[in-house]
């Protein structure tokens, strides 16, 4: 058997910044302010998708494991974003959705209960803003210790 190997790719974005280009610090600083003023146009848009998510918590199994789809395409939407405007645990919440979708379409594991705690989870933690960090990081670390006791990982 042959060893593996290793290449290594030529980084040209860091040549073309280290020539004449502003300096990386500059560029990361100036991306960090364009997301601070959209912070407001991104809650907005992650508590639409929220409330689109919101009615499936009650649905009956048919209807959830039917909607799967229409469920992961915006919490997907949510976990792209949500993080940007320090909305860290509703994003972390959404990607928990997404993983338990996945789950379903590519191994066939399906927890009705699951996705409705999610769901509901995911409600609580945009509706309440206040909350402090460490509740939210609680109830993040308590669903992805759910996922993973039901075969479902990262």
């Amino acid at each position: 058997m042959n060893p593996a190997r290793v290449y290594a790719v030529k980084n040209r974005i860091s040549e073309a910044l280290s020539r004449n280009g502003p300096a990386v610090d500059r560029l990361v600083s100036d991306a960090d302010a364009r997301v601070a003023v959209l912070a407001d146009r991104i809650e907005v848009f992650v508590a639409g998708k929220v409330a689109l998510l919101t009615p499936w918590a009650d649905q009956p199994e048919e209807a959830l494991f039917g909607g799967c789809q229409a469920i992961g395409e915006p919490a997907m939407c949510i976990a792209e974003v949500a993080e940007a405007a320090g909305m860290d645990a509703v994003g972390a919440i959404a990607r928990g959705i997404c993983v338990m979708v996945e789950g379903l379409v590519s191994r066939g594991i399906w927890h009705t209960d699951a996705l409705r705690i999610h769901l509901r989870a995911l409600t609580l933690v945009q509706g309440q803003p206040g909350q402090p960090k460490s509740a939210n990081l609680a109830i993040v670390e308590e669903l992805r210790s759910l996922r993973s006791s039901l075969g479902l990982t990262e």
